[in-house]
């Protein structure tokens, strides 16, 4: 009789442990009761910096770290003479939690495409996203474990520590009073500006639209501002905002539709026989015109930035928009089957006040208000049609959407001690946060820590809040169970965008090769403070023939982490 062979227990050991790490390596979600809700408020805060030179926001290697030194992050630490030239604002995010103390709450942050560059106190990390299971929220310390040290540096996150109000969250053997996370969303600059320097033409480069937007730009005799409630997108289809009862009503309502009923199945026999012929297909708009290249597009753009003159109170929409093309020697040509299916009437009067301006301003006061824009076509013409088409146009090949074109009136100057411009700026910014649902200790802690940069810039930036759709898209936070009130904010700072700054950085590049020696090294340092929006100029510059140009250029390129051929 053969015996079988007996396996050394270790075996069977060592491979129970490999099961359970891996299990542990990614938990399972616990079954949900979706109707359970705790007593406790949710507030998720962003800032966010944008530059149109980036193909992601808050790039790593680009901005300052707001993350004190104990916290290990992928973005890079500058400090001294190399921090000097970096924006101000360092990118940061911060969740707290408010109301009765409560247990077992599951915290899961995620990033849809992206990275997580840093966070604290150190959760569960997994790829694309952070968890905090299990944790508990406590209106006083745990007496039984010590609080993780925080430098008393005077930055935001001190500040958050030392909130009231807000509850402690106590995750395995760590405690804070908030989740502080650096993220890196694989997102573009999300705004366009042109004109200037007493109205600026603004677009929204996203599928969402942008909410509170602010356009701040130095001036000789101080800072001018302009708001807009809401800057459109494109994609309108993709805006609308549906509560989650809104959309399960839709869903009732055609469930109940599609179930069938004889009586109305026999009328449908009669009713399509007495039915017209159907439309032919030459009703539908035809295919988009094909979209110019770089050189038409510049060739346009030269008669686009001519100045047009006008003063109708009242006329047909169409008749302006061939006022102030002819003016400016452009060519229109009207998708007019698809206005006519949008119910787009150019034929309603409308005014045009405009007095030696750009002819691209006075197209986007004609187009923006019905949510139009246009194509520059290979032929050197503005196509016009609706700016959701042109979108879903660009969205299929993969290109830029581009909203439609709203302008933004500019305040007269004003100091920054003035407290008018506080109430025009700051204030402004407090009533419009507390509007969007954020406390109002947490608008304070947010305005005292960044009101000055947001509203003294050294440079034209534009601030705005992405809608909440847009927040859950990019970085998806889910707290269970369900807190009773949920609010997130990202506050996107988009710099990079002065239409006049490549023409400044096109002046400092010539500047780097002046006879001075002292006028070659303040041009290198404005040129890297201007940072990511100076590239295209630095680029072009590599082809000088001045050696010592090239030699600066290709040194700065290398400081704003670009390779150098």
């Amino acid at each position: 009789m053969t015996r079988r062979p007996i396996r050394p227990l270790g075996t069977f050991v060592a491979l129970a442990l490999v099961l359970a790490a891996a299990v542990a390596e990614e938990p399972p979600a616990r079954p949900r009761d979706e109707a359970a809700q705790i007593p406790v408020e949710v507030s998720d805060v962003s800032v966010w910096v944008a530059d149109p030179a980036q193909t992601t926001l808050n790039t790593a290697k680009v901005y300052r770290n707001a993350m004190p030194g104990v916290v290990g992050t992928s973005r890079p630490r500058r400090e001294g003479k190399e921090a000097d030239g970096l924006f101000p604002i360092a990118p940061i995010s911060f969740v707290q939690f408010f109301g009765d103390p409560c247990r077992d709450v599951d915290v899961d942050l995620k990033i849809k495409s992206g990275s997580f560059l840093a966070h604290w106190p150190a959760g569960k990390e997994h790829a694309g996203r952070v968890r905090w299971f299990g944790s508990d929220l406590l209106a006083e310390p745990p007496a039984d474990i010590p609080p993780s040290y925080l430098p008393d540096d005077g930055g935001l996150l001190g500040k958050l520590r030392a909130a009231p109000g807000a509850l402690y969250l106590k995750n395995e053997t760590r405690f804070e009073r908030f989740l502080a996370y650096d993220a890196e969303p694989a997102l573009p600059s999300p705004v366009r500006v042109r004109g200037g320097p007493d109205e600026y033409t603004i677009q929204n480069m996203t599928n969402r639209r942008l909410i509170d937007v602010a356009v701040v730009a130095p001036a000789d005799a101080g800072l001018r501002v302009g708001w807009l409630d809401e800057l459109p997108s494109a994609a309108a289809d993709a805006d609308a905002e549906k509560s989650e009862a809104a959309k399960k009503e839709a869903e009732a309502k055609k469930a109940e539709a599609a179930k069938p009923d004889p009586a109305k199945q026999a009328d449908a026999v009669f009713a399509d026989a007495e039915k017209p012929e159907e439309k032919k297909a030459d009703d539908e708009p035809p295919p988009l015109p094909a979209e110019g290249d770089a050189d038409m597009k510049a060739r346009v753009d030269q008669f686009l930035n001519r100045r047009v003159t006008a003063a109708v109170e009242s006329a047909p929409r169409r008749d302006l928009l061939g006022m102030a093309a002819s003016q400016a020697r452009l060519r229109l040509e009207f998708d007019d089957k698809t206005l006519a299916k949008e119910k787009v009437d150019l034929a309603k009067p409308t005014s045009l006040k405009a007095a030696e301006v750009p002819a691209r301003d006075a197209l986007a006061d004609l187009l923006g208000p019905v949510n139009l824009s246009y194509r520059v076509t290979d032929e050197g013409r503005l196509y016009i049609t609706t700016a959701a088409r042109l979108a879903a146009a660009s969205e299929k090949k993969g290109g830029p959407i581009e909203g439609p074109p709203v302008k933004v009136g500019m305040s007269q100057p004003l100091k920054a001690a003035d407290p008018s411009y506080r109430e025009f700026t700051r204030d402004a910014l407090a009533r419009r946060l507390e509007g969007r649902g954020v406390r109002k200790d947490v608008v304070a802690t947010i305005l005292d820590a960044y009101a000055k940069d947001l509203f003294e810039p050294g440079e034209l930036i534009v601030v705005a809040h992405l809608s909440r759709e847009a927040i859950d898209e990019a970085v998806p936070l889910d707290v269970f169970p369900t807190p009773k009130k949920f609010t997130r904010v990202a506050l996107v700072v988009v710099r990079g965008v002065d239409p006049r700054l490549q023409d400044r950085a096109k002046a400092l590049v010539r500047q780097l090769g002046d006879d001075s020696w002292k006028a070659r090294e303040e041009a290198e340092s404005r040129l890297q403070s201007l940072g990511p929006a100076a590239v295209p100029a630095l680029e072009e510059a590599l082809r000088d023939k001045d050696v010592e140009v090239v030699y600066r250029v290709e040194r700065l390129l290398l400081k704003l982490g670009r390779n150098v051929p």
